[in-house]
């Protein structure tokens, strides 16, 4: 009873074939597009950026020291002379610009501080990173003067750095691939399991009041539970399959993008792609993680989907009560930028839904553990049961099935 109940269900869904292709083949086309077109749409744009000599401008260009404007030149920019260079790069006019004061030249051979102000606007990040040329060019001029008035004093520069700091990168081969974009990729497998499977639900539950067909259903000899099961693994098959076809996208994408299109950049190119992600290491391990906590959200979905739009009393409605269940996958996306700093540890493996992107996220940067795939799988499990327990209780009830 339960297969022909989730059997019937599923070729109502399939008969909306404009439903089909949105919400089951985009992912597979979508995910791939994404991984490819961002890492290198950023990376192009950041390296275009750092070697175009872009003109910036300057407040007192007269009176700019030549090595000065030689470093930043050097910088891959040009200064151009302004009255006001505030609201030159406020009305965009200039992405950065720098006020030189009148005397500088005398300031500095009397040994006398000066402060350059350099203009830019902060989040915007074409001004960030110009502004960025106009202070290593200063750094650069900084260093030089302090280097000849040592020199002149008769002591070694070298006294000023006692202590030198070497960076090194502790980070695994898979972290350091997975760039700042692989936070999308979870992301996008949650919200394809919450599209796919909402179609299904709701089809399965409003739309069936609106069509009149649930009244046969529940006449018929089967029990309630088997109705409920049966809806819950055909919204979770719908659910599952657009999670699947993201992960095909994103396994696809990345071994494209590794074998085909990174062995044709030069290495300031591959940088740039690597640090948004467009090195991704592909393991089978990751893959296994991914499909299982794919099914288990897939699931999970369903269950809250079938909870949920049973209340409805038409499909529209229905719609209406499913929307605000993206947020549900919105925010935890946003917060797995944010994890390292929020630092819970393994409490966030405990919470449904939540949980099984940090777990995605980890799988994606090689970071999975033992004990962050048992909770997590375990949490899941216990909460799809007592959400279909939910369902059930409410199926049960008259005035939830026949509201009108």
């Amino acid at each position: 009873m339960i297969r022909r109940v989730a059997g019937k269900d599923v070729l109502s869904t399939l008969r909306d074939t404009r439903a089909i292709v949105s919400n089951l083949l985009i992912p597979l086309i979508l995910l791939p597009v994404v991984m490819l077109g961002l890492p290198f749409l950023l990376g192009g744009l950041f390296l275009r950026e750092t070697t175009t000599v872009t003109p910036l401008g300057a407040l007192g260009l007269e009176h700019a020291p030549a090595e000065l404007i030689a470093l930043v030149e050097a910088q891959a920019a040009t200064l151009e002379r302004v009255d006001d260079p505030e609201a030159a790069v406020r009305e965009d006019r200039y992405p950065a610009a720098i006020a030189i004061p009148e005397g500088i030249r005398e300031a500095l051979a009397a040994g006398e501080p000066v402060t350059l102000d350099v203009y830019r606007k902060t989040g915007n990040m074409r001004s960030e990173l110009n502004a960025g040329k106009l202070e290593a060019a200063v750094a650069g001029y900084r260093q030089q003067l302090v280097s000849e008035r040592l020199e002149l004093a008769g002591i070694d520069p070298a006294l000023l750095e006692p202590l030198r700091i070497q960076a090194r990168d502790a980070s695994t081969e898979a972290e350091r691939s997975s760039g700042q974009l692989s936070w999308l990729i979870p992301f996008f497998i949650a919200i394809w399991a919450l599209t796919g499977g909402q179609m299904a639900a709701i089809d399965a539950t409003a739309g069936e009041k609106e069509r009149g067909t649930l009244e046969v259903l529940l006449v018929a000899p089967v029990r309630r539970a088997e109705v409920v099961v049966g809806k819950f693994l055909a919204t979770t098959l719908f659910g599952l399959w657009a999670a699947v076809m993201a992960i095909i996208g994103f396994v696809v994408g990345g071994l494209v993008l590794r074998s085909l299109f990174l062995p044709g950049l030069d290495a300031a190119s591959a940088e740039m792609v690597g640090m948004m992600g467009g090195q991704l290491t592909i393991t089978p391990t990751m893959v296994a993680l991914l499909v299982v906590s794919a099914v288990l959200l897939a699931a999970l979905i369903a269950a809250v989907l079938i909870g949920v739009a049973m209340f409805a009393r038409s499909f529209k409605e229905a719609q209406t009560y499913v929307a605000p269940l993206s947020f549900l996958l919105i925010l935890p996306a946003i917060g797995l930028q944010f994890r390292d700093l929020i630092g819970i540890g393994e409490a966030l493996y405990w919470v449904p839904m939540l949980n099984a992107m940090v777990l995605m996220d980890d799988a994606v940067k090689g970071a999975a553990t033992l004990n962050g795939v048992v909770i997590t799988w375990l949490s899941l499990s216990l909460a799809i049961a007592a959400l279909l327990a939910f369902a059930l209780r409410n199926f049960k009830r008259e005035d939830v099935l026949f509201r009108t």
